[in-house]
């Protein structure tokens, strides 16, 4: 089977936080955080037959900083699903010690019945760590160096046997995590391509998460990737692919401009606040809206249904696995069912 004859899997990005009238912020239609709209996505995704549904980690986001902390909102989703797999997105290597993660990755993996993969981050947002109180390592490739670290001795706890490690960021001494996990977790790598992280995906990871990228772009940085990987003699196609981006499905190429105005109202209605500031120094207006238009359509998947569905098999040809959603109009349009059940039967049949 060719890279593009493989069914493309589809990935729920959970709404865990509300962004009103942010389009590159990910939930710009999500006026206020709420635990049962978040839920009934994420059953949603499961009903209509997406594969995976990834929660994000961050202490505080968004327009008031409400945000749904990612283990305890994806334990909490594996006792309400059945199917769909499990999957933390960008898990901050510095907000919890590795050992401890290992242990909870292997009970959520028990209690989920073998549903749970492990995306782990070196970390990006320095305010987040130094308000609460956690260290932050300035320089980006010590941060890389700890998460190599923390990968390793994660594995390690999984086998179940007691660890002794010494190594620069952790030392365990008999460490013992059981239960065991069901199944082997795979390990998701991705963030911002350094050449770190480009070495360590290549050598480490199971899969590579990608961040939004123009189909140029991501072609790009996957000829980095497999250039790393076959550098050190692994073959590229051992690595699973996924694309994490915002998706919105259209009526007609017309109705971009409705959703422009819905989001400027909820823009107006709730301004950014205090904690995403940092973020956004120049504020969130959208000064240029036709460069800004030319900048979503081409690095997020934006169009009506035949659009949609070409550009997913243009970067299902580009070797992607998965595409994880952000749906830019959740819970106020249909772009979630409708990727469902409307495109990929179309990218089924291509």
């Amino acid at each position: 089977m060719t890279v593009s004859d493989r069914p493309i899997q589809l990935g729920l990005a959970v709404p865990m936080f509300a962004a009103p009238g942010i389009p590159n912020l990910r939930t710009p239609s999500v006026e206020r955080l709420d635990w049962p709209q978040t839920l009934e996505a994420i059953r949603s995704a499961e009903a209509l037959g997406y594969d995976s549904a990834w929660f994000s980690d961050h202490l505080f986001h968004g327009r008031d900083g409400e945000f749904l902390e990612s283990w305890t909102t994806l334990a909490a989703s594996a006792g309400a699903t059945t199917r769909i797999r499990l999957v933390n997105n960008h898990l901050g290597i510095g907000f919890r010690a590795a050992p401890l993660i290992a242990k909870m990755a292997a009970t959520v993996d028990v209690i989920s019945n073998g549903r749970f993969e492990l995306f782990v981050s070196h970390g990006m947002r320095e305010r987040e760590h130094t308000s609460y109180g956690f260290d932050w390592q300035p320089d980006v490739d010590r941060r890389i160096a700890r998460l190599a670290e923390a990968t390793g001795v994660i594995r390690e706890l999984w086998t179940g046997r007691p660890v002794d490690h010494d190594g620069e960021f952790y030392q365990l001494r008999g460490a013992l995590s059981t239960p065991v996990p069901t199944h082997d977790i795979p390990i998701w790598l991705g963030g911002p391509l350094s050449e770190s992280v480009v070495e360590l995906i290549a050598a480490s990871a199971d899969g590579w998460n990608a961040l939004p990228a123009s189909l140029s772009d991501y072609a790009s940085q996957a000829a980095r990737i497999d250039a790393a990987c076959v550098a050190i003699g692994r073959d590229p196609r051992a690595l699973r692919r996924s694309l994490e981006t915002q998706v919105l499905v259209l009526d007609d190429a017309s109705e971009w401009d409705e959703w422009m105005l819905r989001w400027a109202a909820l823009r107006e209605k709730a301004p950014l606040g205090f904690a995403t500031s940092d973020m956004f120094p120049n504020g969130t207006a959208i000064d240029d809206p036709d460069t800004f238009r030319t900048a979503c359509f081409d690095n997020f998947i934006i169009g009506t249904r035949d659009e949609v569905a070409a550009k997913l098999a243009a970067y299902r040809e580009l070797g992607v696995d998965e595409v994880v959603c952000w749906f830019m109009d959740w819970p106020l349009g249909n772009s979630l069912r409708s990727l469902a059940e409307d495109i990929r039967p179309m990218l089924d049949r291509a």
